[in-house]
């Protein structure tokens, strides 16, 4: 691990109502931490201070067919025109066979709220079951991808 001059810092910006987004961003935050990465998780419905990130991540479960106000809201802040953003949604895997075009359309949501430059979007299924092990393992990929330490996107998850 390198000195913390030249460690990532990464802020992740979430909100939750199952608490399914927050085990998801505890997965993503154990990555990050085990690429050598420092990472602050902050609620969006809270105060929260973008100053001195390399990297802030906008993650949203999807209620409504939307992601959810707080994190919209976050985004739209005029402080984060110069950080670099990663966003994600997460949802349920089988949106009436249409995973791919909801979840496109969940993503350009938030990108058109977002005030920053966008350099990554995925998704993460709220599925529970035998999926969540596989689910776990691609968020902890994709916080290690954050960090810096592996060079290709994790897989996502594409269930029945």
């Amino acid at each position: 691990m390198g000195s913390d001059i030249d460690m990532k810092r990464i802020l992740i910006v979430y909100d939750t109502k199952g608490g399914t987004t927050k085990e998801i961003i505890g997965w993503i935050r154990d990555g990050a931490v085990s690429g050598g990465a420092y990472v602050d998780v902050r609620d969006a419905r809270g105060p929260i201070s973008a100053l001195n990130y390399d990297l802030i991540v906008a993650g949203s479960p999807i209620y409504g067919e939307r992601p959810m106000e707080s994190v919209l809201r976050f985004l739209r802040r005029d402080d984060l025109h110069s950080h670099r953003i990663a966003l994600f949604v997460v949802c349920y895997a089988g949106v009436f066979g249409m995973r791919n075009f909801m979840v496109r359309r969940y993503l350009d949501e938030l990108q058109a709220y977002c005030k920053g430059h966008v350099i990554y979007e995925t998704s993460f299924d709220a599925a529970s079951g035998p999926w969540r092990k596989l689910n776990r393992e691609i968020c902890i990929d994709f916080g290690r991808m954050l960090a810096g330490t592996v060079h290709r996107p994790p897989e996502a998850i594409e269930s029945a």
